[in-house]
């Protein structure tokens, strides 16, 4: 892999966040949204979204916890909010972790997000990195290949309720030649285990969404990811 990424953020910079930002080669383990786990249910029917808010950021801090910085970057992932609440949720996270947004570049632009992350059918790469030159790129491919992004999701793995008609790629794909991006395994990465043997199988980091959100701390997943990159 090589040792410099085009767009990566100056680590050394901070930018909506108490920690410096990090390289994306740090990463360990990207969080992925659902407020519907962070937040409960009866503060979201209410529409308080300062407290909304809140709460989603109390969750953050508990999901990084004891994690060591720059090991974990939260990806703000609520589809079917408008451009306000979303950017409120953004800026209730960056205090504890680096964050990409999901699809809008303009929020993440706006909140001087980490970067933001680019559905296989979202904007396109070049556009977004002419745009937004300083801004970590991720994106999610559904098969392996090398592409153009300082990040790239790969999956799903495994079986994941999130995406239930659609074939896991299997350990073997992240193998395959991947360009110069950090490689993220995603769908179904639920245990340590899973981690361990994605990053053994050549994975450099893991995507999780149940996992990131039942009130404990990451730091189990980011030394697991850690142990199957020492198995390589």
């Amino acid at each position: 892999m090589g040792a410099d990424l085009p767009g990566t953020v100056d680590p050394s910079a901070p930018r909506g966040g108490a920690s410096p930002l990090p390289s994306p080669r740090t990463v360990h383990v990207i969080a992925i949204t659902d407020r519907r786990r962070m937040v409960p249910p009866d503060l979201l029917a209410s529409g308080a979204w300062p407290a909304i808010a809140a709460a989603f950021g109390a969750a953050v801090e508990r999901a990084v916890a004891g994690c060591p910085a720059g090991s974990v970057v939260v990806q703000v992932r609520e589809k079917d909010l408008d451009g306000g609440p979303l950017l409120a949720l953004v800026r209730a996270a960056q205090p504890f972790a680096p964050v990409l947004v999901n699809d809008r570049l303009d929020v993440a632009l706006a909140a001087g997000a980490w970067g933001v992350h680019l559905p296989e059918r979202g904007l396109p790469i070049d556009d977004a990195r002419a745009h937004a030159p300083s801004l970590v790129l991720g994106v999610s491919r559904h098969a392996p290949g090398a592409v153009p992004a300082d990040l790239v999701q790969l999956g799903p793995i495994w079986p994941t309720p999130s995406k239930p008609g659609a074939t896991p790629l299997g350990e073997a794909a992240l193998a395959a030649p991947h360009g110069r991006a950090v490689l993220v395994a995603v769908g179904g990465v639920d245990s340590p285990e899973r981690a361990t043997a994605a990053a053994a199988a050549g994975a450099d980091a893991v995507a999780v969404i149940r996992a990131a959100w039942a009130g404990a701390s990451l730091a189990s997943l980011v030394a697991a990811v850690d142990a199957g990159r020492a198995r390589r």
